[in-house]
């Protein structure tokens, strides 16, 4: 995990970012491939990134801070493993 908030929300960006990138350029090797997956994919991963932005925000509030950020880190590596799989797949 990321040594300090600030450091897990840029890795959260960066990643979601990559994974966004991934799908796109997926598309475009694969000109076969339907956008509405792709754009199934990307939406995903948007959500996914507010959705654990938000919950950065409210951990700063969590009683045992590191037990919920290690809860969530585990949340966020099975997300992302989720969207590359389904990239893969396509």
């Amino acid at each position: 995990m990321a040594n300090s908030i600030k450091e897990f929300k840029k890795e959260i960006n960066y990643v979601y970012g990559e994974v966004i990138d991934e799908a796109s350029f997926k598309q475009l090797i694969k000109p076969e491939i339907e956008d509405d997956k792709i754009d199934a994919i990307i939406d995903e991963a948007v959500s996914a990134y507010e959705d654990f932005t938000d919950k950065i925000n409210a951990g700063r509030k969590a009683e045992n801070k590191k037990a919920y950020f290690k809860e969530l880190e585990k949340e966020y590596t099975k997300n992302v493993d989720a969207l590359i799989e389904k990239i893969n797949a396509l």
